[in-house]
């Protein structure tokens, strides 16, 4: 019997020791949390596991767990989460590997001492010498877009297929560059379509960006709360700032997402829209949220600082994107050109990423707002780490490139960044034009910053750094009168009720 039980005691230490230990999660949790908000803002007051899996992204050969939790943490002092220069919401989903959706409690203007929040997250651990040792949380990944030709042949492929017929291209619909100018102009013709019908139905067409990137993420997530309201916002699928910018000019969209300098030289007739002259009609409804420049190396990678570019392979990002005008303008501001470049490829944030593991890229630019979900989700698979930008280069973009600012990336926003990193950031802005009367911005502007908009519950981070204190920000465009009157009336204190 004595045997037996020995027997018994030993399996079940094996069976505990294929998982994390509770107590390994609390401390490991605790001390994110304190890398995170080293001014001791929150404590963990209640921690529940609920269950574990295989890390299907485990490197080769190591034996990788995602631990999921459900987690209480309290505000220890005053904290405004949603605040642009300072940890907060970023910082708190990448501590604790929680999508946008597994997070609650956090409030619009900022949080008191005892409030309480609610997570649901995760980290990942590797087993290292019978050890388990946390490496990572785990990143978000949003749906992925369904790209062309799954799950059968749409309606664009058999029109793409039709054109190529009805052109006398060749048999199976053309070459890959034929077949690319043949979606391209579908796809804006589709835009047009939905634009139009969307003003039929007294909606908002709104110019978001690509379907698997933030600015779409951030567009259907405004799309849902303004339904809640009983407005339709129609989200529409571009090729980015540009090309948004662009559409609000022809009357495509009535409003827009774009960067503050891409705004700024559409205004003005400047850059990529010199061409066309100035926008004169083109106005603000509101600064939204940061994005800073992110500039990815792998963690092991040597460079140090952006004169180290020279001669190296960096993503500059897509030719519609007003992330690559920023991108530019910061290599400018250090010296560098494209032609300085051993490469200056143009593929997008998720396309770079797997270039950078895979070593066919040395760094890449990018301008999003923080923490990207898709650069969360690549620091599982392998060990980024951000380039600071020269103090001299950002002082002469702020001078020479209207809609920028010096910013700090807060530490922890994301894994492993253990120091606040000096960038450059540009906000993003939504944008309309003479389309809109004052009192439809007004309404507009009332929704946007409304304190009962639940951003993270519909997706998006970034939607809760929104903040009337915030939203004239370094616009770089006139601010619509109905924007100017709306957030007076939301930065004017309301006077105490009268005593009974």
């Amino acid at each position: 019997m004595r045997l037996l039980i020995m027997l018994l005691c030993a399996a079940l230490l094996t069976a505990c020791s294929r998982v994390p230990a509770p107590d390994t999660l609390q401390a490991d949790l605790q001390q994110r949390l304190q890398q995170a908000f080293p001014t001791a803002v929150l404590s963990l007051s209640e921690l529940q596991r609920r269950g574990s899996a295989n890390d299907a992204h485990a490197p080769d050969g190591e034996k990788r767990l995602v631990i999921y939790f459900d987690a209480t943490l309290k505000v220890e002092q005053d904290q405004d989460f949603g605040a642009w220069d300072s940890p907060g919401v970023a910082s708190l989903v990448t501590a604790l590997g929680a999508g946008p959706r597994g997070l609650s409690g956090i409030e619009s203007g900022g949080n008191r001492a005892g409030d309480l929040l609610k997570v649901h997250g995760s980290l990942i651990y590797r087993e290292q010498d019978g050890t388990w040792q946390a490496v990572v949380p785990q990143g978000f990944t949003a749906p992925r877009a369904a790209q062309s030709g799954e799950g059968g042949s749409t309606t664009r492929e058999n029109l793409v297929n039709a054109i190529s017929t009805a052109l006398n291209l060749a048999p199976g619909g053309s070459g890959p560059q034929e077949r690319k100018a043949i979606s391209d102009e579908l796809e804006r013709s589709l835009a047009n379509i939905q634009g139009r019908l969307s003003r039929l139905e007294n909606g908002y067409p709104l110019a978001g960006g690509p379907p698997a990137g933030q600015y779409a993420r951030f567009a259907q997530a405004l799309s849902a709360l303004m339904k809640d309201q009983g407005v339709n916002v129609h989200a529409l699928n571009t090729e980015g700032g540009l090309d948004n910018l662009r559409m609000l000019r022809r009357g495509e969209v009535v409003i827009a997402l774009s960067q503050s300098d891409a705004a700024y030289a559409a205004a003005h007739g400047s850059g990529p829209f010199q061409d066309a002259g100035p926008d004169l009609k083109l106005r603000a409804i509101a600064s939204l949220y940061p994005e800073p420049v992110h500039v990815l190396v792998s963690a092991m990678s040597p460079l140090q600082g952006m004169p180290d570019l020279r001669g190296k392979r960096v993503n500059i990002g897509q030719p519609g994107s007003a992330s690559r005008l920023t991108a530019l303008a910061v290599l400018a501001a250090h010296g560098l050109q494209p032609d300085d470049l051993a490469a200056a490829t143009e593929l997008d944030l998720q396309q770079a990423l797997g270039a950078l593991r895979n070593n066919q890229l040395d760094a890449l630019i990018q301008v999003i707002g923080a923490p990207a979900d898709s650069i969360r989700a690549a620091s599982e698979a392998f060990d980024l780490r951000l380039l600071p930008l020269e103090e001299t280069a950002v002082s002469r973009l702020q001078q020479q490139h209207p809609g920028s600012f010096a910013f700090n990336l807060p530490r922890a926003t994301y894994p492993q960044q253990e120091q606040a990193v000096p960038t450059l950031a540009v906000s993003s802005m939504l944008l309309t034009d003479d389309q809109l009367t004052e009192r439809e911005v007004e309404k507009l502007v009332r929704l946007l910053f409304s304190p009962d908009s639940q951003w993270l519950q519909h997706g998006s981070i970034q939607g809760s750094q929104l903040s009337p204190k915030t939203a004239r920000r370094d616009l770089g465009v006139p601010l619509h009168n109905g924007s100017e009157k709306a957030l007076q009336q939301l930065q004017t204190p309301t006077p105490p009720a009268p005593a009974g």
